[in-house]
């Protein structure tokens, strides 16, 4: 049985994959169905006989016919330009299977691949009975019955090519541009603070309101230090309950949670407006360490937000109890100790930005001194 692949090599790929598919996303275009239909229309408008008579007329019919092929053909590849599940990076394909499901995104594109080898098969038929027509009038009635097999093919493809656009939009939207740089992911339950956190540390403006559910995709900032430079990524709340009840904007959260992260920030909530209390906080805290930053060697650092509007006591206590659970579920994964901050005005930021850059950098440090180790072996090999 071979043996398993250390996780800074599973790392490294993964960074070049995310990279690979941000790219390859960027260049992609979706034609809808109706789009496609209306380009048909202004280019087949525009053709003219080149010649008069018989000939020139039937030319002029099998012209319009194969307008309407190539058009179609070429603008309907551009959705097989959306990579298939197994060629996209873990990140864009968890985010597919919470988006619209690995089932209905692979169907569609296998839909718009037979209806590419139908629309050939129109084409290799009607080019030769036009071109054998008796008649302009035959010619007419063949190129008419052609292009509306054609577009009719095209017409049932919209709802595909709609999903497929949508998926692209959105893995676009919530994309982390890959530049190899680590990456830090803060999560916790809805109104926890995290967007704030993010638009505090980073570059990253998302959206910040004094309702849960705010964050409905994945925010991506860049934070540009000294000696370090990462990406700091704000993920939807997560509530603590079984995987099956979450929802889409919690799938996304996990999506972000399971393939992305260097170093996790986790945000605890213990105002009075917490949506959960710190015990069901606490329990998605475990969850997470030992579902994934266990299985990813990510760092963990805690941090107690809202400082400000928290009694002194709360937060010790709340503090006391972050300590106890880490301390029950293992010290592995905690690369600093817990924090308590107030992302509102700013207290305990200037730390918190500092355990981060530390974190980052051991974990930055330790995957180039494997990569390069890993590199230089091979080449000796």
């Amino acid at each position: 049985m071979a043996a398993e692949d250390p996780i800074w090599l599973k790392r490294h790929r993964e960074l070049e994959r995310l990279a690979e598919t941000v790219q390859r996303l960027k260049r992609v275009y979706i034609y809808g169905s109706e789009e496609i239909v209306r380009i048909v229309g202004e280019r087949y408008r525009r053709l003219k006989p080149r010649r008069p008579g018989k000939d020139g007329r039937i030319e002029l019919e099998l012209k319009r016919v194969e307008t309407v092929y190539n058009v179609a053909r070429d603008r309907l590849r551009r959705a097989l330009d959306m990579p298939p599940l197994h060629e996209l990076s873990d990140f864009h394909r968890v985010l597919v299977e919470s988006y619209v499901g690995s089932e209905r995104y692979q169907q569609a594109r296998k839909r718009v691949a037979r209806s590419l080898r139908l629309l050939r098969e129109f084409w290799n038929q009607y080019r030769w009975l036009i071109a054998t027509s008796r008649d302009v009038r035959e010619a007419a009635k063949l190129r008419k019955e052609a292009s509306g097999r054609m577009l009719s093919v095209v017409r049932r493809l919209g709802r595909d090519l709609d999903l497929l656009r949508r998926v692209r939009e959105e893995l676009v939207r919530t994309h982390v541009v890959a530049e190899g740089l680590p990456i830090a992911v803060v999560a916790g339950i809805p109104s926890s603070g995290k967007s704030t956190l993010v638009s505090s540390l980073s570059t990253a403006e998302p959206e910040i309101a004094a309702y849960p559910f705010t964050t409905k995709t994945i925010i991506v900032g860049k934070v540009v230090d000294t000696d370090v430079a990462y990406y700091l990524v704000d993920t939807p709340g997560v509530l603590e309950r079984p995987p099956e009840k979450l929802n889409e904007i919690e799938r996304k959260a996990l999506a972000a949670l399971s393939t992305l992260p260097d170093v996790i920030v986790f945000v605890i909530d213990p105002s009075p407006q917490q949506i959960q209390t710190v015990d069901s906080q606490l329990r998605l805290l475990e969850s997470i360490v030992e579902n994934i930053a266990g299985k990813r060697g990510a760092g963990l650092i805690v941090v107690v937000n809202k400082a400000d509007i928290t009694p002194r006591e709360k937060l010790e206590e709340v503090l006391e109890l972050v300590n106890n659970t880490l301390q029950r579920i293992g010290q592995a994964h905690v690369c600093y100790r817990p924090l308590v901050v107030s992302a509102a005005d700013g207290r305990g930021l200037a730390e918190l930005k500092e355990a981060l850059k530390t974190c980052v950098k051991e974990k930055a440090d330790w995957l180039y001194a494997a990569t390069r180790a890993h590199s230089k072996t091979s080449r000796e090999s």
